[in-house]
């Protein structure tokens, strides 16, 4: 067992380096309306400068946000999660991500998610953008059987347009 977890150990820090080679912006944000109720949201942020930050309140309505923001030599990363759970009414959960690579290439993610109905209702949102991969949204939760929940997400992806150089011809 003493062997297993020392080669654990070597594996994970040998993988430390493959995962910060870049800007990384991760954040997710849930609520839900339980009795005594909790909102929770963690936020994460791998780069040269940059920050991340949390914050959750419970009492009549339950809120979480998470936000996470830098900026390295590969681009900017921003993303931001939020989950909104109020004792009465639908409890909602959304997240944005961007990133804007050093060479114009824009991607973008972003999820909502609403549960209605039905006596207890917990919501959940997370994403995360990078340098290296496409922006990724999740959205999510979940209610008695008498609720809904509703959540769709979409992602989209560009490259920048090809530089057109213009010359004046002299006659």
């Amino acid at each position: 067992m003493k062997t297993f977890r020392i080669t654990f150990a070597c594996v994970a820090l040998l993988s430390l380096p493959i995962n910060a080679l870049g800007a990384d912006a991760h954040t997710s944000a849930t609520a839900n309306n339980r009795p005594g109720g909790s909102a929770q949201a963690t936020a994460r942020y791998s780069g040269d400068h940059g920050f991340a930050r949390t914050s959750s309140a419970t009492g009549p309505v339950n809120v979480a946000r998470g936000v996470a923001v830098g900026v390295d030599e590969n681009g900017v990363a921003l993303s931001l999660s939020t989950a909104v759970a109020p004792g009465r009414g639908p409890a909602i959960a959304s997240t944005f991500n961007l990133n804007i690579g050093r060479d114009g290439d824009v991607s973008t993610a972003n999820g909502v998610s609403i549960a209605r109905g039905g006596q207890f209702r917990e919501v959940t949102a997370s994403g995360s953008a990078g340098s290296h991969r496409p922006a990724v949204a999740l959205a999510g939760g979940r209610t008695d059987p008498r609720g809904r929940v509703i959540a769709s997400t979409q992602a989209s992806s560009h490259r920048p347009l090809p530089v057109i150089e213009r010359r004046r011809l002299r006659r």
